[in-house]
């Protein structure tokens, strides 16, 4: 990135855009168009979507799909389950209009990448896309799941991301020092035996 906040920063990657609808397609490519995308490649159905992806050099895709005939976490199963070698590790950033618990989870479980809540700033989205092409996360293959290594504790959470999924996960901010503290002779009187009485 430049220090130049006029230009919008170079990705340089080659972006399929996946959505069932014309609006929602239009909506997309706008949010993306200033992101410094090598390519855009565009697909409303999921035969679309599938034909790029085997014939086209796609770097990540970003789909936005929520229709019961259209749904986001079977495309996303399906392009990490019926590709192979490189093209079944393409990061899948999925775009979720209603980003429950329960629904992260569905999409986390079918291999996604990354979850944006609708409505999508195009500020967080860039930055997960910017996040995205620097993950070095390892490629999970089994039986039951192919997708991303789901554990982010080596690379720490994406700029914007303030705390962790987990109400467990501790706050990594130490506070200042406030007040009078122990000296040593206090700290060691803790640790003295002392005789107790007991009746």
């Amino acid at each position: 990135m430049t220090g130049n906040s006029s230009s919008p920063p170079k990705t340089g990657l080659n972006a399929l855009l996946i959505t069932d609808g014309a609006h929602t397609m239009d909506m997309l490519a706008a949010v993306t168009s200033g992101f410094g995308l090598a390519a855009r490649f565009k697909a409303r159905t999921l035969q679309e979507a599938f034909e790029l992806h085997k014939t086209k050099s796609i770097d990540l895709i970003i789909l936005d799909c929520s229709t019961a005939e259209f749904d986001g976490v079977e495309i996303t199963r399906r392009f990490r389950m019926e590709f192979e070698g490189d093209k079944c590790e393409t990061p899948i950033l999925a775009i979720a209009g209603h980003a429950s618990e329960v629904q992260i989870g569905l999409y986390r479980d079918a291999g996604a990448s990354f979850v944006v809540a609708k409505p999508v700033a195009p500020g967080i989205l860039l930055k997960r896309i910017l996040w995205l092409s620097k993950d070095t996360r390892a490629l999970v293959d089994t039986p039951t799941y192919r997708g991303p290594d789901r554990r982010v504790r080596a690379t720490g959470l994406p700029a914007g991301v303030e705390t962790g999924r987990r109400s467990t996960d501790l706050d990594d901010k130490v506070s200042d020092i406030a007040g009078q503290q122990l000296d040593q002779s206090k700290i060691d009187g803790m640790f003295k035996p002392i005789r107790v009485a007991i009746s």
